[in-house]
């Protein structure tokens, strides 16, 4: 699974990408972004009318297993909140992971 740092992301592969903050974000259109809204991987909508452009816009090249290594990683993010709300309260600083 990849790793998130402070301001990269490391795959199993050993690859690293920088990434402003350590942060991605994902759009309901499923699209990803980085700290700064700079699209990541979307849809170009220009293809639409320049045939010669390429549907899916991948920044970093991102391969499959890349992304799908982002994917785990955010989702593994979001259950560990939802564990340590349960656990400790909304109000708790425990259910950060600051260490």
């Amino acid at each position: 699974m990849a790793i998130i740092k402070k301001d990269c992301i490391i795959f199993s592969s050993g690859k690293q990408i920088d990434i402003p903050g350590g942060i991605i974000s994902i759009t309901k259109t499923l699209e990803l972004n980085d700290y700064y809204s700079r699209n990541i991987l979307f849809f170009d909508h220009a293809s639409k009318t320049n045939k010669q452009l390429e549907p899916v816009r991948n920044i970093y090249g991102l391969a499959t297993e890349e992304l799908i290594e982002v994917a785990d990683c955010m989702t593994r993010l979001w259950i560990d909140l939802k564990d340590n709300v349960r656990r400790y309260g909304i109000n708790s600083p425990e259910i950060f992971n600051i260490k």
